[in-house]
């Protein structure tokens, strides 16, 4: 294969990708600012979607302001010294696959199994749930990152 310039390509996407980062940031912060303010999200719903908001904007921040500037810039310097910060938006994106798996449950067991849900959720429990998932996303990553 020869050698060809990618230049245009990692403009268009560096382009398209912060826009799309920004905006992404800027929803999930007004939801962790809305949630705090709402009384009706003081539950255990509320506390679940208010976790996966917070990681989500971690995820959202590397992506506008790292990521895309890399992608664009295509400098070299900032793509070899980039793997700490991959590190960072692949953990943050699994700990909000995490955090979609337990939403998942919380509604599921809301609807098939009310009289079960207000003990297996309950304002406690879903705090030990929320930093067990967060703990496990850290440690899933950090064991791969290091194989």
């Amino acid at each position: 294969m020869g050698d060809f310039d990618m230049s245009k390509d990692n403009r268009l996407a560096g382009a398209i990708l912060f826009p799309m980062a920004l905006v992404g940031l800027a929803c999930n912060v007004s939801v962790v600012r809305l949630i705090k303010t709402m009384p009706s999200l003081s539950n255990s719903f509320g506390s679940l979607t208010l976790s996966q908001a917070v990681v989500d904007s971690i995820h959202q921040f590397f992506m506008a302001f790292y990521f895309a500037p890399t992608i664009f810039t295509y400098v070299p310097r900032m793509r070899y010294n980039s793997h700490n910060k991959d590190t960072v938006a692949v953990v943050s994106l699994q700990i909000c696959c995490y955090s979609h798996l337990c939403i998942s449950l919380n509604r599921f067991l809301a609807v098939c199994a009310p009289l079960t849900y207000k003990r297996l959720f309950s304002i406690g429990t879903t705090r030990k749930l929320i930093v067990a998932y967060w703990i496990l996303g850290i440690i899933h990553i950090t064991i791969l990152a290091k194989i």
